[in-house]
């Protein structure tokens, strides 16, 4: 669903281009800088070069997001974090599929983003409520998890790339 090399959505693209023509478009200087460690290892720096530039930055763009479960009559908890990765919908399909998101706190640590559907039977249908699991899971390892922090980075002006730790 995502390119691996700059973290775009590639179900809103309309036309993707060949392998010809992507490889010809591309530039020399890139095949020549793939990184060849492994993409576990990759996705953990990029983790830690991201909370280090927003820590350093005072956590710009990190929001208060509801957490799912939990008693009405209790305050609802809350995540405090960035939305590194937006649910996903497609508007043809039924509104109960999803794609669900990826929100890392400024902790550090990876929650998945689940969505609602609300308003059956209003004008307003459909609307969607967007929570946060509280159970924690592991990190993504994927190569598309790199560019959507780096987008995150570059959303909030902290800085193109991820510094890379020492």
């Amino acid at each position: 669903m995502f390119c691996g090399a700059c973290g775009r959505n590639l179900a809103a693209v309309e036309r993707l281009p060949t392998r010809a023509e992507w490889e010809t478009a591309r530039p020399a200087s890139a095949a020549s800088t793939v990184d060849p460690r492994p993409v576990a290892e990759r996705c953990t720096e990029a983790t830690a070069a991201f909370l280090v530039a927003m820590h350093a930055a005072g956590d710009p763009g990190a929001s208060k997001l509801p957490m799912s479960g939990g008693s009405g009559f209790r305050r609802a908890r809350q995540a405090h974090g960035w939305v590194v990765r937006p649910v996903h919908r497609e508007h043809d399909e039924d509104p109960l599929r999803y794609e669900p998101g990826l929100v890392v706190t400024t902790e550090g640590s990876f929650h998945r983003l689940d969505s609602e559907v609300r308003g059956w039977g209003q004008r307003d249908f459909p609307r969607f409520h967007d929570t946060v699991d509280p159970d924690p899971i592991d990190m993504p390892i994927e190569e598309g998890l790199i560019g959507e922090l780096a987008a995150v980075l570059r959303a909030n002006g902290v800085g193109s790339e991820p510094p890379t730790t020492p």
